[in-house]
């Protein structure tokens, strides 16, 4: 469609005012990270399809890599934890709970549930398994580190009867205890299990990272839901301690951390001009460069938390970031609201290809 300019005078209708819109506008979306040019080619920053699968493949092996190391450490030393319980808080004011142990596996299913429907119904589902695949591959990375730094003893009341027994470590043993463990994605039966797997909990980790998702990504007009998945996760938690699966100390820190890392990201994410993401004391943690890459095709800002199913017609990518306006290439852009001087009052009516409005 072409420009069309409507105006008392000949102030709107200046070519050289023209091109100093552009100009300006150039440079508003240069400064959130996307040159104008790969906007218009429906790119960003120059980030071809092939970049965007290298992403997935890094994520897919980070995440895999950190799931592995956990499974092998627990493979090793099982065979050099003691077999008597620790003291705890908890221990000495509840007595074993074996039933929990169910409901907590139930409640962190519930979760992962709630996460897998959050993506399927929003319309940037890509992003956010993205960004909540980078948290938990993070997080298991870190778990992997405490598991094989300090080995606790399981908490229950019969550890001789509960866990496998010790053998002389060998490479057959080793490798099929991780193979069992790879097959079964790390859950175990609740009779002859390897123990060990404690500091810290594994299931916190993953209820208390989908909880926040669900929260943080839920459209407005399903808000309410989020409670489903908190008190799942609150109610996982109480499990996982009552039931002797992990110490206190283990659920306590996997809280800690999960926060931490979830908001960490999501603050980075926020931060609102690429420019000053670069200025933020966050950019000096080295994950930081790794989001900054994640990231980098994202216009920076909170997502819009729209419903979008995944069979619908795709929304532009204009989108991404809550409150930009994204307009298609033969749309019109009202761009002056009113510019009033001393004789005249002037209203331009634009054509643009670009996702955000030019200001006047």
């Amino acid at each position: 469609m072409a420009d069309t300019i409507t105006t008392d005078d000949s102030y709107c209708g200046d070519e050289e005012q023209r091109r100093s819109m552009g100009s300006v506008s150039k440079t508003v979306i240069s400064a959130r990270g996307a040159s104008p040019d790969d906007e218009q080619n429906g790119t960003k920053n120059g980030i071809s399809n092939g970049s965007e699968w290298a992403k997935c493949i890094f994520l897919f092996f980070f995440l895999f890599i950190a799931g592995m190391s956990n499974w092998a450490v627990l493979a090793y030393t099982h065979d050099y934890v003691p077999r008597e319980s620790l003291p705890d808080i908890v221990f000495s004011l509840v007595s074993e709970q074996r039933w929990a142990s169910s409901l907590g596996d139930f409640c962190v299913a519930l979760c992962i549930v709630m996460l897998g429907a959050l993506l399927v119904i929003h319309q940037h589902r890509g992003t956010i398994l993205k960004r909540v695949v980078f948290c938990a591959g993070t997080l298991y990375a870190m778990r992997s580190v405490t598991l094989a730094a300090t080995q606790l003893p399981s908490g229950y009341t019969d550890n001789q009867g509960r866990c496998r027994d010790q053998v002389e470590s060998e490479a057959g043993v080793f490798f099929g205890r991780l193979f069992e463990q790879t097959i079964r994605i790390g859950f175990q039966s609740k009779d002859q299990m390897l123990c060990g797997d404690l500091l810290f909990s594994g299931h916190t980790l993953v209820m208390v990272t989908c909880s926040l998702a669900v929260a943080y990504y839920l459209p407005k007009s399903i808000k309410p839901l989020q409670w489903v998945s908190h008190v799942a996760c609150l109610i996982g938690m109480i499990c996982m301690t009552i039931s002797r699966t992990h110490y206190t100390i283990d659920v306590v820190i996997a809280y800690w951390l999960s926060n931490m890392v979830f908001r960490m990201y999501h603050a980075y994410c926020e931060v609102d001009m690429c420019m000053e993401r670069r200025k933020s004391i966050l950019y000096s943690w080295w994950p930081c460069r790794i989001v900054d890459w994640l990231e980098q095709d994202i216009v920076p800002g909170r997502l819009e938390n729209r419903c979008q199913l995944p069979w619908r017609r795709s929304t532009p990518r204009g989108q991404e970031r809550g409150g930009a306006s994204a307009e298609s290439s033969d749309s019109s852009v009202t761009m002056c609201d009113n510019i009033t001087t001393s004789h005249h009052q002037k209203h331009v009516s634009i054509s643009s290809s670009s996702t955000y409005p030019l200001p006047c």
